[in-house]
């Protein structure tokens, strides 16, 4: 985990990113059954590198222990040198401690080479994603959002990005803590970054199931907000607070069916209570709670279940996807309506 993402003020300067598609079932399964067979074949042998350093480990340091035992004994009772005698238990005491590490360090091995050789196949099944292991939304965007709650380190990993129907897409696990290290992460999940290439979005709107930060935030950082009532058919969908420094134009912005796709997005997220923002003329930001970790790898002990997490991960990606084609019918007419 990286304690200060890449900068990424604006997406379209980004040149790697790249147009996306919608993956079609039968290829994603296909792709999805040659990648948990590569990562399978991937994991046993990470797991039999660490079974062989692990009988080497204990080998050598069990001769190693009897050795300092022996030399303990040797400097204290024959030449009553006490020094000599705990000197020579340490040193044979290092060579395990160093020999645990050697042993270990092959699980940290296995993980990179899980984020370097198969998470950037899966961004490109996933329908053509560039995958960046070290990289999240750059600071000074998120903090325009409104959304973010007091934080001292931002932390950003696992990033996919790519442009769909014109949209430019960004998304990461992301964290947000205090400096001691002792506490919880303040947030813990997904952020999502949207740029349509339009400015569609007039002033700044939020939107957030989250009933905490609303009424924590309703009288003091949103005080100039107004809030908005949207009627919706189904109540699964209202589930949000709408607030805007022009309600009219989110009126018009906001419809059922954005209300729809997001409340379907944190049913996903395992129910998380999602929260949005639409501000700059042309950003939709996503601040998504989930305390799954989307893009780890699997323990090196247990079989991979890769296929599970892809097709969760595609899920998501739908989904987004799906809020993105809600922007399409704006960018299509000449002013925004009323979404259906």
């Amino acid at each position: 985990m990286n304690n200060g993402p890449e900068q990424t003020e604006a997406l379209p300067e980004m040149p790697e990113a790249q147009d996306v598609s919608r993956s079609h079932d039968k290829e994603f399964s296909a792709t999805v059954e040659r990648l948990v067979r590569d990562a399978e074949g991937m994991r046993l042998s990470f797991m039999k590198r660490h079974r062989t350093r692990g009988h080497i480990a204990m080998t050598l340091g069990l001769i190693s222990l009897t050795i300092g035992a022996c030399g303990f004994g040797w400097f204290l009772l024959m030449e009553a040198d006490i020094l000599r005698a705990v000197g020579a238990m340490l040193a044979a005491i290092c060579i395990p401690a160093l020999l645990y590490f050697w042993h270990h360090g092959i699980l940290k091995d296995y993980e990179r080479s899980y984020k370097r050789e198969f998470l950037p196949r899966l961004a490109n099944a996933l329908g053509g994603f560039k995958f960046h292991p070290a990289r999240g939304i750059g600071r000074k965007i998120i903090a325009k959002t409104g959304l973010l709650p007091a934080h001292d380190v931002y932390e950003a990993e696992d990033c996919f990005i790519g442009r769909y129907k014109g949209v430019k897409v960004l998304f990461s696990e992301a964290r947000l803590k205090h400096k001691k290290k002792y506490l919880e992460p303040i947030f813990d999940g997904v952020f999502v970054l949207l740029e349509v290439p339009n400015a569609v979005i007039e002033g700044h709107t939020i939107l957030t199931a989250d009933e905490d930060a609303y009424r924590t935030w309703r009288s003091t950082r949103w005080q100039k907000l107004q809030d908005v009532d949207i009627p919706v058919d189904n109540e699964d969908w209202d589930r949000f607070h709408i607030l805007s420094d022009k309600p009219e134009a989110a009126k018009l912005l906001i419809g059922q069916r954005l209300l729809k796709e997001l409340s379907e997005a944190a049913d996903i997220f395992e129910n998380a209570p999602l929260s949005a923002a639409l501000f700059k003329g042309k950003f939709v930001f996503l601040m998504i709670p989930y305390k799954g970790d989307m893009f780890e790898a699997s323990s090196i002990h247990i079989p991979v279940a890769t296929k599970q997490h892809a097709m969760q991960c595609r899920r998501e990606i739908e989904q987004i996807l799906e809020i993105i084609d809600v922007f399409e019918l704006y960018q299509k007419a000449e002013t925004p309506g009323r979404a259906p």
